[in-house]
């Protein structure tokens, strides 16, 4: 492996001045860079990362932890940050809690002991701010932290839910479900009060045998929608988290011959790309991805800069309803 010792011998300068020309310093004249340049590439010199973050106290890493990286909503956010990050001049390191909160903290412990130069988390549930802080480093969390002393960036749940909602009151339905996703998840408990609360407001009433919890995934909307067409009075339309949960409601209703959206309207959250094609076209509330996660990556960003002061940054995105088929 060459190093700037070797560079430094093919030049005949100290290794000082290797170091400043390779750094683009001022105090190296032009000739003496240029030919300290050239030898690099002919010699195939490669930068050492470890070192120079040593040096410069910056390792240029950043940590993205997600729940579930094979989510479309998770993905798309990941490819938004990777790019806004790589531009920056930033290397994204993923990590995938898969829901578990146990192993949410060990990846993040770990990002750490990385030394990466800050964290963006989706968090798998509710947790207690004094844990993210205790790892002393800069972290801006993708959800709505309150009042909390933390700098987040967050779709409004409550907002999109409420659109969602009051979008099938009225089309005229009126025994609507909710389906969810983990119930520890934050987004999920919001989406479940604005529910509550519209369809309260609409005169309509919550039924709790219409609210059901499983994972976000299209056998847990297949398997719980299931359930309530057993139902001495099953639901007339669901509302359901995430897309993913929605496609499999959307699955079941086809299956078994139930009309769409004539005996049952179908509402999802975060317009996936699947949600928009033709043989799909499910309403949902759209999350703008790319914008989250160029959002976040520079709130991040900023956070770096004023580390180890705190910005809190409180950051809410207006979601958008997308009115298709489905309902």
């Amino acid at each position: 492996m060459i190093t700037i010792k070797d560079i430094a011998d093919r030049a005949g300068v100290s290794y000082a001045t290797v170091s400043r020309a390779l750094n683009n310093r001022s105090d190296v004249s032009s000739n003496t860079r240029k030919l300290i340049m050239d030898l690099a590439v002919e010699m195939g010199y490669q930068p050492n990362a470890i070192a120079r973050s040593l040096v410069k106290r910056k390792s240029m890493n950043i940590a993205l932890v997600v729940p579930d990286v094979s989510n479309p909503f998770f993905a798309d956010i990941t490819m938004a940050v990777n790019s806004a990050a790589e531009k920056a001049g930033y290397t994204t390191m993923v990590c995938n809690t898969g829901w578990d909160p146990q192993k949410e903290q060990e990846k993040l412990r770990i990002m750490v002991e990385q030394r990466v130069d800050g964290i963006i988390l989706k968090p798998t549930g509710f947790f207690k701010p004094e844990i993210l802080e205790a790892y002393n480093v800069p972290i801006i969390v993708l959800w709505h932290a309150g009042e909390d002393d933390l700098s987040y960036i967050e779709v409004d749940h409550e907002a999109g839910s409420r659109m969602a909602v009051k979008h099938l009151v009225d089309r005229g339905y009126k025994r609507i479900a909710y389906i969810g996703g983990q119930e520890t998840s934050p987004a999920n408990q919001i989406r479940l009060l604005a529910y509550q609360q519209t369809l309260q407001e609409n005169g309509l009433k919550a039924d709790p045998k219409l609210i059901s919890f499983g994972g976000f995934s299209l056998e847990s909307g297949y398997e719980r929608f299931g359930q309530m067409t057993k139902l001495q009075q099953p639901p007339d339309a669901v509302f359901c988290s995430n897309d993913i949960i929605a496609l499999g409601v959307l699955q079941y209703a086809r299956e078994h011959e139930i009309p769409v959206p004539a005996k049952l309207g179908i509402i999802g959250f975060d317009d996936i790309n699947y949600a928009s094609l033709p043989q799909i076209n499910l309403s949902t509330v759209s999350q703008p991805r790319d914008k989250l996660g160029e959002q976040a990556l520079n709130a991040l960003i900023h956070e770096m800069e004023s580390f180890p002061e705190r910005t809190r940054q409180r950051i809410l995105v207006a979601p958008e309803l997308k009115v298709r088929s489905t309902t």
